[in-house]
Order: C-alpha cells, then structure tokens, then sequence
C-alpha cells in the first residue's frame, strides 16, 4: 500500500516532466522481454546480497575509529561485529521459510524496511549499547533479505539456467565483497564512519522496490501453509548455542563451563531439531536433503568455500598491517587480486557449468584453491607482495569454479517450492563456515603458529573438498528431491 502511495505521488512529476516511470508500464515492458526481467531480478537480488556481504568486510578498517571515537571497550567493540552475525546466523533459516509461506513480497518489504531503519539509527549512535543494540536489529533484517535474495535468484531461472542466474547473482553481490576494504578506507578518509551504515538506506530501498514492482511468483510455486513452531525453537536454540561457543570460546576460554554449557545446548538442540523435522509434512527445513550424497557433498563443498573466503577476508589483510607494514587502506587495496575475478568470471563459469554441468568445475576449483591457499602459507614469510598478488588471483578464480557451481548442485536437489528454506539453509551454512573460519584461524594465530599456519590448514581442507568432490559428486544433476529418490 505504501508503495502504491509513493508510486501515485511520484508519478504526476515525471509526467509532467514527459517521464512515464509507471510501475506497471514499466512491468508490461519488461513482461514483453522475459529474459531481460529475469535477469533485472538477479541483479537486484545480487545487491541486496551484496548489501550483506559489504557489512561483514566493511568493519576491519571502520571498527578502530568506532572504538576511539565512541569510547567504547574492545570487548563491545567485539559485539559490534558479533551481533550481526548472531542474528544473521540463527534466523536465515527462518527467513528463507517465510519467503515460502508468505511468498517474496511481504518478506521483501518488512526486511528491506527493518534493515533500513537500524541502519540509519546506527549512524546516530552515541555509545556502544545501541550501537550493538541496532546491529543486532539489522542482523534480523539481514537473515531476511540474504535469504529472500538467494531465493528469488534461484527462482528467477528455470533449473536448466540456473547456473547463468547464479553467475550473473554471484557477479553483483561479489562487487560489493570487492569494494567492502575500499568503502571503509574512503568513508574514513573523507567522511565519517556514521556513513559505513547510512550508506545502506538508499542503496536498499531503490534495489528493494525495483524488486516489488518486477517480481511475479512462478505460477506453479505453491507456498507452504505454516510454520513449524517447535522446529523454530529448537533451531534458534542449537544455532545459539553452536554460534555463542565459536565467537566466544576464544575470549571465555574454551573449557570454561560456560563455552562447555553452551556447546553442548548447541548439539543437543539441533539433534532434536533434525529428529523432530524428519517426521513432519512440512518442515521448517527438509533434512531429508542431507541424506542425498550429491546434496550433502555440495553443501559441504560450499561450506569450505566460506571458510576459506573468511580467511583470506579478514586474516590476509592483518598480515598485511602487522608483518608488512601495509596502512588499512593498502591492506584493502591489496586483497583486490583475489575479489576481481568474482565479477568478472562468475557469469561465465555460470553458462558453463549449464554447459558442460558442475561437477568438472566443482573438482577444478577446490583443486585450483587449494594449491593457491598452500602457496600463500608457503610464501607468507618471503614478505614478496608482487608474489602473493599472483597466488591470490588465481585463488579467486579457483573459488568462482568452486562456490557457485557447487551452489547450483545444491538449489537444483529441491524443488521450486522449497527454494526458500534451501537458500535460508545454505546461508546459514555459509555463515557457519565464515564463523569457524574466524574461530579456528584465531585460535591458530593466538597460539603461535602464525598467519602461515592458516593458510595451510585452510589449505589442507580445500584439498579434502577436491577429494569430496571427485568421489562424492554425481555427474548427473538435476532436480531430484527426496520424494523422487
């Protein structure tokens, strides 16, 4: 209604100016050219992914000056970052289960809106209380859109196209992973870090609304009828638990009795999470999924991608700042080898993996990696930037082969009905990898072993992903859900 509203106001200027920017004309338009709408909602789907994405790079150069200019103590400026990523975390999944109930729109807007406000609130923090109280409250509004984003790409392409779509998604959204160090290096050097966060408000609501007036539901998509109380429980309860232990083990102690407590809540909540949806007709997530090799392959294939990813994110550019004398802004500028090839890859190892399938790309690209990610642990203390600059493009190459193909296997085992809890599931997948990432890479560095060490363990388990890959994945793909096997 409310965007009805602004559409009727807005629409008598433009056409007195001879501009007629009618929703709906500009729907009939784009209904006469079906592939240029669906590919208008990838990108649209792709920014408000990105959008995500750029909030959790951002803030390893903008948190120094949070911390000085606020007056704030390391551990609040610890929870700056971590509630966003709780409440990311813990409700993706059941973000992407309201977009099935309730259909994309309604979960569009009330996210899109929720997101917004926090952000432009966080701007005018003046202390570290609301600070992390409206970064948890945009991690609510975050979980929703990151869900809702990778269901309508998934959607957005028939199952034969998928891969185009998700190159074409993971281009955009990768964009802003590219330009995360950079925004944070310029905002602080030109402006102020209140902008990290108001820059969010317009880029979210003119992605959001280009998004509401294009998209039209599948016309065989049926929505489920309810959501499954006890599941929502349990889940927020395991995913706490498990999430609480990693961002903290390391500051509490990891044989505390609260990280011990904590950990096994965690377990325990999602054994009987798992148990408790295995019986029901329509589950908060279908864990039958995970029975399927070729599901469970490519989602745990996905999860070291992730792990990977945050290494490199975050941990490469400390190395930069403490052992090579790098400023946060160099740092940012130098992780720019690894990023760039997302943009300019990710469509057309898309069309190929439609081509030719996933499965040769999937092997190649965790194969690609980890020779990469074993040569940055090698090379590490030469201290040669020229040098690591070439591991690290063919690094994100590898990765382009290795997260959206291995993606594409996973969003093509459920069908079209189920593509919001998959795409809730996959990024809470996602976000447990960056979080484990986090957690055991720190405890390396914290022990001593150094930032050479994480790279080759990074490297170590890339090596087991090619090695899952190759015996774990069919060469034959498609939609294949449980009730089909």
């Amino acid at each position: 209604m409310i965007l009805s509203r602004l559409e009727g106001q807005l629409h008598p200027f433009f056409y007195s100016a001879g501009v007629d920017l009618s929703a709906d004309k500009a729907l009939k338009t784009l209904a006469r050219n079906d592939q240029a709408r669906r590919i208008l909602i990838i990108c649209t789907m792709g920014t408000l992914t990105g959008l995500v994405l750029l909030d959790e790079t951002v803030f390893g150069v903008v948190l120094p000056t949070i911390e000085r200019e606020l007056g704030i103590s390391r551990v609040a400026t610890h929870w700056v970052v971590n509630a966003y990523f709780l409440t990311l975390t813990c409700l993706a999944a059941l973000g992407g289960k309201c977009v099935d109930l309730f259909g994309l729109k309604p979960v569009l807007v009330a996210s899109a809106a929720l997101f917004a406000v926090a952000s432009l609130l966080a701007g005018f923090a003046e202390g570290g209380e609301f600070l992390i109280a409206m970064r948890a409250v945009q991690g609510v509004g975050a979980a929703f859109l990151f869900a809702l984003s990778q269901a309508g790409a998934n959607m957005a392409f028939p199952p034969e196209k998928r891969g185009l779509g998700i190159g074409i998604y993971a281009a955009m959204a990768t964009v802003f992973l590219a330009i995360g160090p950079m925004v944070g290096g310029v905002v602080i050097h030109y402006l102020s870090w209140q902008w990290v966060f108001w820059f969010n408000v317009p880029v979210v609501l003119i992605a959001g609304c280009i998004a509401y007036f294009i998209w039209t539901d599948p016309p065989e998509l049926e929505t489920s009828s309810s959501i499954d109380g006890i599941g929502v429980v349990l889940l927020l309860i395991g995913l706490f638990g498990l999430v609480f232990t990693l961002m903290q083990g390391a500051s509490i102690g990891w044989g505390s009795a609260t990280i011990l407590v904590s950990a096994l809540i965690g377990i325990a909540g999602l054994y009987l999470f798992d148990r408790h949806e295995w019986h029901r007709k329509d589950p908060l997530i279908d864990v039958r999924l995970f029975r399927l090799p070729a599901f469970s392959s490519a989602i745990l294939i996905f999860f070291i991608g992730q792990y990977a990813i945050i290494t490199l994110a975050v941990f490469f550019p400390i190395y930069l700042q403490r052992e090579m004398d790098f400023t946060a802004a160099q740092a940012g500028l130098a992780v720019l080898p690894a990023v760039l090839p997302f943009p300019l890859i990710s469509l057309p190892v898309g069309t190929l993996a439609d081509r030719i399938g996933s499965r040769p790309l999937v092997i190649a690209g965790t194969a690609l990696t980890a020779v990469a990610t074993l040569l940055l642990g090698v090379l590490l203390p030469y201290r040669s930037y020229p040098l690591l600059a070439g591991v690290l493009v063919i690094w994100g190459v590898g990765l382009v082969c290795l997260l959206g193909p291995s993606r594409r296997i996973a969003v093509n085992a459920a069908p079209d009905r189920e593509q919001g809890q998959l795409s809730g599931t996959i990024v809470t997948l996602r976000l447990f990898g960056a979080t484990i990432g986090v957690a055991a890479s720190s405890a390396v560095v914290n022990i001593g072993l150094g930032f050479s060490a994480v790279y080759l363990l990074t490297g170590a388990l890339l090596a087991a992903g090619c090695a899952l890959a190759l015996f774990g994945l069919s060469s034959s793909e498609g939609i294949q859900g449980p009730e089909n096997q």
